[in-house]
């Protein structure tokens, strides 16, 4: 046999080593489990695996809970989504096939709808309880507006105050109808009060408005062309329907108020 080639000993060389490293890498193992069995076998590593089954327990019961919580979620939404199922196929039959997303747009919509009638029920009992506390101060309701006949005397000017601090205006007749109203409530009470309708500066007689009264309702031998008669005052002594007099600004008369819904009816 021959020598062995160059080539054949560097193999063999090599072979031996990865043979040696395979020993060394066996030992550090069987080293290293070794030391791991004695830790765990002493005081020390008994506690640290006593720690580790807690925290896993832990651990385990934390997901059961989520879990659980999950799961009572899920049902109270299901609930939920019955409901509001019942509630809109009660109202509308023709959503009992629809999926859940439909049904909820169509709850939301009935929500929005109920907030919506919720609200003008709230404006609506608001307004009646001003009428009736309006009516329990001796307002008089004619034709969704209110009309106060005072018992106080007091100048033209003065009573349009008054007036407007109640949240009225000193009263002017828009229509035939409330004319006649007014003159019946002035003829039963026997008095003159003044209402608001004035001499401007252009000497044309005018609403408190601006309005020119062009339409007017003078008693006889009225309106008067007196110094000063620059008010207008109805009176219960009539020529017919015709009531209004044109008196002095400065007596003390009795005065009407009107107000309506425009007013808020304060």
């Amino acid at each position: 046999m021959g020598k062995p080639t160059p080539a054949k000993r560097a193999a063999s060389r090599r072979h031996l080593a990865f043979r040696k490293h395979k020993a060394r890498a066996k030992e550090t193992v069987a080293s290293g489990f070794q030391d791991l069995v004695t830790f765990f076998q002493s005081p020390t590593g008994e506690r640290f695996i006593i720690l580790e089954i807690c925290i896993l327990i832990a651990m385990t019961l934390l997901i059961y809970i989520l879990y659980q919580k999950e799961m009572k979620n899920r049902e109270e939404i299901q609930e939920a989504m019955h409901m509001i199922r019942t509630f809109v196929v009660g109202m509308e039959p023709f959503y009992v096939d629809k999926d859940d997303f439909q049904i909820l747009a169509v709850a939301q919509n009935k929500s929005e709808e109920m907030r919506y009638y919720s609200k003008k029920n709230e404006e609506l009992q608001k307004e009646i309880d001003i009428l009736t506390r309006n009516l329990n101060d001796g307002w008089v309701l004619y034709s969704r507006a209110f009309y106060f006949f005072s018992l106080e005397l007091r100048t033209w000017m003065d009573s349009k105050k008054k007036c407007e601090k109640e949240g009225a205006h000193l009263i002017s007749m828009e229509t035939k109808e409330e004319q006649y109203f007014i003159n019946k409530q002035v003829k039963h009470r026997k008095m003159i009060f003044w209402i608001g309708v004035f001499k401007d500066k252009g000497k044309k007689w005018s609403w408190l408005s601006g309005m020119e009264a062009a339409v007017h309702y003078w008693n006889y031998y009225e309106p008067s062309y007196k110094e000063n008669h620059n008010c207008g005052a109805m009176t219960f002594d009539c020529y017919y329907e015709n009531c209004w007099n044109a008196l002095d600004c400065d007596l003390q008369k009795q005065y009407i108020c009107k107000k309506g819904p425009d007013d808020t009816w304060l």
